[in-house]
């Protein structure tokens, strides 16, 4: 039936002497003036139900409206709510009732209609009339019994005649545009009360980005992200827990809950509500926990899809829970202070590299000044060094020193292991070593003292293959001499002794190595006699050890065949020819170790 229809037929009812009365009251087409004037809902739903009160002479009613989809209603389930009653105790205001179909056509509350209705029953509501606009159930409205005037104590009548339920559905059709205009506004200004919170948010996260940003001490983060929380969140009490450093900032006791907290930080994957926890045995304990440390919600802080930490959050300040929209205003903010810790971790990380290198630089400068500047000139000798280390500092070492009764000291040694530690125990042998050789004793028992000394002073993981020799270029040997070589091989690589004529010898006698243990056995000593032409070279295991990329030592096979090629050459040259031959090795692999070479010639 069109409104049309249903005007003509109001004026019939209107004709009738039953409902005479209804023409005494507002006319229907200034009520529909009145309530299509505004778009205040609560005031359409006001005037409706007021003006259907004065109508029929009713002292109850109601309206229910639709309220807005919830992801946890089933499908096909619809939610209604009291938006209004009038002559009804305020407990029914704000119920809700689920629908899974709602009825179209008004209907009676009786023993008949469904249980969802009969709360409204028993207070008074007899007649359910729905408010439908463009075919769709906006709402209903709920109307109490009549009252009859003729008896001086007004009572409850019964029913309402098929005319009043007529006019009072064509009532309704009237306000019911109304009613739909309203709806639609208030959603707007909540959509739009949403709108501008969330631009709130968002000027209020990018002034946050460019304080975060702008802070790189660890501490002041954490404060200011505590102060954030408490300030724009009103979260009275918190703890920041981060996966790789504990605790850092707390307002809250944790301890219950940091039980379980690698189940926590793979449970917490977004931000929850303590009391929304999935209900599974395994998370029963986490949440009991999390009740007896006062957290309601924990909000995780992640970075490049990983999570770093967690916030737990006690209750806010005025008391009230939190929403999913201020747990994901958290949640960003959140991730703006990971990411500023992130940031600050690294630069302090920098820092303290940057500082690294500087000092590693100064070792290496103060190692290389420990190390011979220039090589003295050997009486019928010449001599070339090489000492490559893998990183800035070394452990490998060498030395040539003068004596003072015209001898030369040529010492080669190297540290187990690399970097730092390896050059500190370097530098404490090379003073060692100058501190003896001034004195003139055997070789062998000033190799002993060395042991001893190095035993003493070092872990039993650090030690040293040393070798050294004391080379005497006596100008009275016989034609064709050049001098003789005393010497000791506390456990190092073999020297190679290549005389002219190709024959090569290796120089092994000596006895541990140094730092291993006391010498409860003498070092032996050996001699060695060059002629003019014989090659000594000293190397450490960085040489024959130097791999390439599938892990193939070059090897000290290598090494003496090549020297064999190479020996008729100058002292600098064949040292040259050796690191240019163990470079087309590596083919490009990363230098493993230490590199030290010495050749010392007959000429």
């Amino acid at each position: 039936m069109t409104l049309f229809t249903r005007v003509l037929s109001l004026k019939q009812i209107f004709s009738s002497p039953h409902t005479q009365h209804l023409l005494d009251s507002t006319p229907l087409f200034e009520f529909s003036t009145l309530v299509n004037s505004t778009l205040d809902l609560k005031f359409i739903l006001g005037s409706v139900l007021l003006t259907l009160m004065a109508k029929l002479r009713v002292t109850k009613s109601l309206v229910l409206l639709k309220m807005a989809p919830q992801a946890t209603l089933k499908v096909g389930e619809n939610r209604f709510r009291v938006e209004n009653c009038k002559g009804i105790g305020s407990d029914l205001l704000r119920k809700d009732i689920l629908l899974a179909r709602p009825p179209k056509k008004d209907f009676s509350i009786s023993s008949a209609a469904p249980p969802v209705w009969k709360v409204f029953s028993r207070a008074g509501i007899r007649q359910i009339f729905p408010i439908i606009s463009h075919d769709t159930v906006l709402g209903y409205f709920g109307i109490g019994g009549r009252i009859d005037t003729k008896l001086k104590t007004p009572r409850k009548a019964g029913r309402f005649s098929s005319d009043e339920k007529e006019f009072v559905d064509i009532f309704i059709n009237v306000a019911a545009s109304a009613i739909d205009k309203g709806i639609a506004f208030q959603e707007l200004r909540s959509v739009n009360r949403t709108l501008d919170g969330k631009i709130q948010e968002l000027k209020t996260l990018f002034e946050l980005s460019k304080e975060f940003t702008a802070v790189v001490d660890r501490e002041r983060l954490l404060k200011l992200f505590g102060f954030t929380l408490m300030g724009h969140i009103g979260a009275n009490r918190y703890a920041v827990c981060l996966k790789d450093g504990g605790v850092v900032a707390s307002r809250i006791d944790t301890s219950p809950l940091l039980k379980f907290k690698e189940k926590v930080f793979s449970l917490v994957t977004s931000p929850m509500r303590v009391a929304d926890f999935p209900k599974r045995k395994v998370t029963a304990a986490i949440k009991a926990a999390c009740e007896a440390a006062g957290i309601a919600a924990i909000v995780p802080l992640q970075s490049q899809n990983e999570v770093k930490g967690i916030v737990c959050l006690g209750e806010r300040l005025r008391g009230s829970g939190y929403s999913q929209a201020d747990l994901e205003f958290i949640y960003s903010i959140g991730n703006l202070a990971i990411i500023s810790l992130e940031n600050s971790r690294l630069f302090n990380e920098a820092i303290e590299k940057q500082k690294m290198e500087d000092e590693l630089t100064i070792a290496r400068e103060i190692q290389n000044g420990l190390l011979p500047k220039s090589l003295p000139e050997i009486p019928g000798f010449q001599i070339a060094a090489l000492n490559c280390p893998s990183k800035q500092v070394g452990g490998d070492y060498y030395d040539v020193i003068r004596t003072n009764n015209g001898k030369f000291v040529l010492a080669i040694g190297d540290v187990s292991g690399k970097g730092t530690p390896a050059s500190l125990l370097m530098a404490n042998v090379q003073a060692t070593i100058r501190a003896l050789v001034p004195f003139d004793l055997p070789l062998a028992e000033c190799t002993a003292r060395v042991n001893d000394l190095l035993f003493e002073n070092t872990n039993a993981n650090k030690f040293i293959t040393f070798f050294w020799g004391a080379l005497d270029p006596d100008s009275r040997l016989p034609a064709g001499q050049a001098g003789t070589l005393r010497y000791v091989n506390a456990g190092h690589n073999h020297p190679f002794v290549i005389t002219a004529d190709g024959t090569v010898k290796r120089l092994g006698e000596g006895g541990l190595i140094l730092g291993i243990m006391k010498a409860l056995m003498p070092y032996r000593e050996g001699s060695v006699a060059f002629e003019t032409g014989d090659m000594l070279v000293l190397f450490t295991d960085g040489v024959s050890e130097a791999m390439d990329n599938d892990g193939n030592e070059y090897t000290e096979e290598r090494l003496e065949s090549f020297l064999r090629t190479v020996s008729s050459r100058m002292p600098q040259e064949i040292i040259s020819a050796v690191q240019e031959d163990v470079a087309r090795h590596v083919s490009g692999a990363p230098q493993s170790d230490d590199i030290t070479l010495i050749v010392v010639k007959a000429v």
